[in-house]
């Protein structure tokens, strides 16, 4: 029946790992093989086109169709970068579309110009002859491929002054490019621009790119940090696998478009072809959509002046709400060599982007004191690697400011080092950080790990500097710690891809592959600014469900007099943290470790040389009290013992009257050890702790033997008497911590039957006020949490209390006869730090809500701000006649920013 029922269910409902599709796919090995090596020769050599014989097969088109020369020519005219092969009667070989007679026409949208006639006659004149040929080559070409032709089968033709080198996604070809003659033709390098050809120079071109294959290697770059070497090495392969060395070497060219590339995309992203204005720093890059940005997504202005929007919000506008998050760090890896002429380098980007501008920061460093200090808190690896100095290197790592919430780099705000991570690198990229779209922001919360040192002497290091400033009232507030983890490590990583590529590049050229590289960073945190906020924003609102009824069951179960002073206490503890940081330990249990017994002797001492002979009477007393204790304690053990060995007599007696005349030879004497060697016979009884047993182990196997039929009786006795003995002297040992144990075990006995027993009748009488309250206990409300004694413990930021800590702790401890008064003052302490922690925690994800949802906002007046540039570009453009940027500023405006 079950496998009835499996054979119906769909397969499609089958779940099937990787491993059952290849077990599905390995019978059909040969018969993919056989697939795979018939398509090497061709059904039919029909023309797809005309219907004559192929004899060219494309293996860009799809399914591979075959054509006679002059289609396979007609039909690439458009698409001039294909891979073909030629039949050759037994085999296909690798060929190029130069070979079919194909020329490149620049200036009349593919067609020939109509002023430079006589190339067409040279190269496609054919003697009255029939023009497709055995070999595919047009007459005109072939005494250009008899002399400077390669091996058969190498796809390119070498060597000719008249060919072109073209370098697309799908390898290396030459063409035959022939330019536009009109009188009021563009230069050369402008038609292969128009064409989508990227000439590597600009007055007699002879190698060009595809704009296919600068994008392609651009994203390579940037997710999989592909070097431009190892990109071309790429091409080549693919242009021919047996003599990849043969293939033109354009990779110096490469590298030098790419970065022109670079700059024409960052400029067309970022509207510059619409308008004519000056590139300001940092105006190359995108920064968080979330972030306060005055101007762009926020309005400052709270009175008369703001806008009907703002006075229409429902949301609370709070003054902390308009402050700027930064969190500052290094990157040690991304190291970069002294360059070899750096007087002749060429920068294209200098400041427009992430990292500053090298003139100012060249001229701050010089100016500015190198203060060499040592963390006084902890070793931290920034603080000392400030003295490293390493010869080989012009720059030993990178480090700047990021948005603390977001992980968005800021525009004009990254560093390189020179000996380390020193605060005169750091107080530029702040500074410039804390100048970047914040007109009017008046505070700006800064993490640092080494904040304990670096801020102490900012504020004076930034007025003693004549390249240093900031706006004079704002308000710095530090911090240790990250707000959202550790977000710059995770923005050093894929910059850590592209790092060790970047290492040995020119100055310029390695600044413009990593502000590219933070750019793509940025913008991919910009598309998904949505989802992040949308997640936050329901982490928030679980947060204030949760934490609020948190707090309300703590508030509810504490006397009120109490609330009323721990309020003061935190209301007294936020006005004073800033300027009295220690202020904030009321947060926080302290504990202390209890003296040692030689500082309480040492105490004693002292506290004795200076106490009265009264008060020497006192203690005299007092030890008297102690003597006392100890006797009664003595005297209590005494009848214990008593008892147990009444116990041991009775059970001896017992065993002696079953054994009979069996025992008569087990002398008494034997049956005592007398581990203290000269105890009397006579003590010996007052110690039943040490009294030996007759017990079959004592008595030995030939006893035993003989007593076959009484060992089980007196095994049995055995295990009892061995348990009472070792719980006399338990209790011997230790009377005063037995007591306490067994009257907390008990005490925790009686209540939790209690508790069981009062839960399940409530539960029949259908109590349910009552049931609310008393709660199952589960396994998590019992393990110990160290969020008391270590609030700061990882995982402890949302953690909450089990549901008795919100009972009346006062109250059941003045009815419980257990509970003393100490643990009474000690569980009160704990009570408040929960309470203290709770509604820091309920004030917190109130605030976090109230930010994400401002955030949220703040994101949509972000977009639509760009939308409104956008659209603005669309009309300037299409004012003066330019359609084709009024498409891209409505593809822009829609919000596709590639």
């Amino acid at each position: 029946m079950t496998s009835i029922l499996i054979s119906r269910v769909p397969d499609s409902l089958h779940f099937q790992s990787q491993n059952d599709y290849l077990r599905q796919w390995v019978p059909k090995t040969d018969q993919y093989l056989n697939i795979l090596l018939h398509r090497e020769v061709p059904i039919n050599r029909i023309c797809i086109t005309c219907g004559t014989d192929g004899v060219y097969k494309c293996h860009n088109c799809f399914g591979e169709p075959l054509f006679c020369t002059n289609c396979c020519r007609s039909q690439h005219q458009r698409v001039p970068f294909h891979r073909i092969s030629q039949w050759t009667g037994t085999c296909f070989e690798d060929s190029c579309l130069v070979k079919t007679g194909l020329v490149i026409w620049l200036g009349h949208d593919g067609d020939a110009c109509p002023w430079d006639d006589k190339v067409a006659d040279e190269l496609f004149a054919d003697s009255g002859a029939d023009s497709d040929i055995s070999d595919g080559t047009s007459p005109g070409l072939r005494s250009m491929k008899d002399t400077n032709d390669l091996l058969t089968g190498v796809p390119f033709i070498k060597n000719s002054k008249r060919m072109t080198t073209i370098v697309d996604v799908s390898g290396v070809h030459t063409h035959m490019v022939k330019y536009c003659t009109c009188t009021d033709a563009p230069s050369a390098d402008i038609q292969l621009f128009q064409m989508g050809l990227f000439p590597a120079s600009f007055t007699k071109p002879k190698t060009a790119f595809t704009f296919d294959v600068l994008n392609n290697f651009l994203l390579d770059n940037l997710e999989c940090g592909t070097s431009a070497m190892n990109y071309y090495s790429k091409l080549r392969r693919m242009t021919t696998s047996v003599f990849p060395h043969l293939v033109p070497d354009r990779y110096r060219e490469l590298m030098r478009v790419a970065r022109q590339w670079r700059k024409l995309k960052l400029l067309k992203w970022n509207g510059f072809a619409h308008e004519s204005k000056a590139i300001k720093l940092g105006d190359l890059a995108l920064f968080c959509p979330a972030c306060p940005q005055p101007g762009i997504n926020v309005k400052l202005l709270m009175g008369d002046g703001a806008d009907h929007e703002e006075k229409r919000s429902d949301l609370e506008t709070p003054s902390w709400l308009y402050s700027r998050s930064l969190v500052m760090d290094g990157n040690f890896k991304a190291e970069h060599l002294h360059a070899s002429n750096p007087e002749d380098e060429v920068s294209l980007m200098d400041g427009r982007s992430f990292i500053v501008g090298d003139k100012m920061y060249k001229a701050h460093l010089a100016k500015a004191n190198d203060t060499i200090q040592r963390s006084e808190c902890n070793n931290h690896r920034a603080v000392n690697q400030a003295n490293a100095s390493r010869h080989r290197l012009e720059a030993t790592g990178i480090g700047g400011c990021a948005c603390a919430r977001h992980g968005c780099f800021v525009p004009h705000a990254m560093v390189d080092f020179q000996k380390g991570e020193r605060q005169m690198n750091m107080d530029y990229a702040l500074c410039q950080a804390l100048k970047y779209n914040a007109d009017g922001i008046q505070r700006s919360l800064t993490f640092y790990d080494v904040n304990c040192q670096y801020h102490k002497n900012l504020k004076d290091r930034i007025a003693e500097s004549f390249y240093l400033d900031i706006q004079q009232d704002i308000d710095i507030i530090p911090g240790i710690g990250l707000i959202d983890g550790e977000i710059m490590e995770t923005l050093w990583s894929p910059l850590n891809i592209i790092s060790p590529v970047a290492r040995g590049m020119g100055t310029p050229h390695q600044k413009e592959c990593l502000d590219y590289q933070m750019n793509d960073c940025n913008c991919m945190k910009m598309i998904r600014m949505t989802k992040f906020l949308c997640r936050k924003y329901k982490q928030a609102v679980k947060g204030v469900a949760e934490s609020m009824t948190s707090f309300e069951k703590l508030h509810q179960s504490a006397d009120g007099n109490t609330v009323r002073q721990w309020e003061e206490q935190e209301r007294l503890a936020q006005e004073r943290r800033v300027l009295d940081p220690m202020a904030m330990d009321i947060y926080d249990v302290q504990l202390r470790k209890a003296p040692s017994r030689k500082q309480q002797e040492i105490e004693l001492l002292r506290i004795h040389s200076r106490q009265p002979a009264a008060a020497q009477q006192g203690i005299t007393i007092e030890e008297a009290q102690v003597t006392l204790q100890i006797d009664t304690q003595r005297l209590e053990i005494g009848r214990r013992r008593d008892r147990i060995q009444g116990d041991i007599d009775r059970w001896a007696a017992m065993a002696l009257n079953i054994l009979g005349e069996g025992l008569d030879n087990v002398n008494h004497q034997d049956m005592e050890e007398d581990t203290d060697g000269g105890m009397s016979n006579e003590l010996c009884l007052f110690q039943p702790e040490k009294v030996v047993i007759p017990l079959p182990s004592n008595l030995g196997p030939d006893k035993c033997a003989e007593w076959e039929v009484m060992l089980v009786h007196l095994a049995d006795k055995a295990v009892l008497s061995r348990t009472t003995v070792r719980t006399a002297k338990s209790q011997a040992m230790s009377t005063r911590a037995w007591t306490q144990v067994h009257s907390v075990d008990r005490a925790i006995s009686i209540n939790a039957t209690i508790y069981s027993k009062c839960r399940s009748q409530l539960a029949k009488l259908g109590a349910d006020n009552i049931l609310t309250r008393y709660r199952p206990l589960e396994k998590e409300h019992l393990k110990v949490s160290t969020a008391v004694a270590d609030p700061n413990a990882r995982g402890q930021r949302n953690s909450t209390l089990a549901w008795f800590w919100s009972m009346d702790v006062e109250g059941d401890s003045e009815s419980s006869d257990w509970l003393s008064k100490c643990t009474y003052v000690f569980l009160v302490v704990v009570y408040r730090v929960h309470w203290l922690q709770s509604k820091a925690l309920r004030d917190h994800w109130a605030e976090e809500l109230l930010l994400v949802q401002h955030k949220m906002q703040w994101t949509c007046n972000f977009f639509c701000h760009k939308s409104q540039e956008w659209t603005r570009h669309a009309t300037i453009a299409e004012g003066v006649g330019k359609m084709g940027h009024v498409a891209y500023a409505v593809k822009v405006r829609n919000l596709d920013y590639r």
